[in-house]
């Protein structure tokens, strides 16, 4: 009986040992969240979608500090929400430079009309 006990608590000591093993660090999903982070930052987030970005750099710092302390589980899974809040951050800053290039093009196109008609008034 003491040998299968022996081997028993072997098999579950190699599944526990295994089960630890088998979660990579999560290298890539860091590095896509950086590379998402900068791409935010390099659009204006930090002008147009300081939330976000603020969202996605605090992910990010908790997502470093899990794959330091080797929890990789949770470091992959805060590294994936720090790159949908990075990626959402770029896309508010995208469409808020697309609107104000819209409106300054809408003003430029008011002006030449009134040009064109005489409607400017001296």
């Amino acid at each position: 009986m003491t040998g299968r006990a022996g081997l028993w608590c072997a098999l579950l000591v190699g599944a526990a040992l295994a089960g630890c093993a088998s979660t990579p660090p999560p290298t890539a999903e860091l590095a896509a969240a950086e590379a998402a982070l900068h791409a935010a930052t390099q659009a204006g987030a930090a002008d147009f979608a300081p939330v976000e970005l603020g969202f996605a750099r605090d992910k990010l710092a908790q997502a470093q500090a899990a794959a330091a302390a080797r929890e990789h589980a949770r470091a992959r899974a805060v590294a994936e929400q720090a790159l949908v809040d990075a990626q959402l951050a770029l896309a508010k800053s995208q469409a808020a430079r697309a609107r104000a290039e819209l409106q300054a093009r809408s003003e430029e196109n008011a002006a030449l009309r009134r040009e064109l008609l005489g409607e400017d008034t001296p």
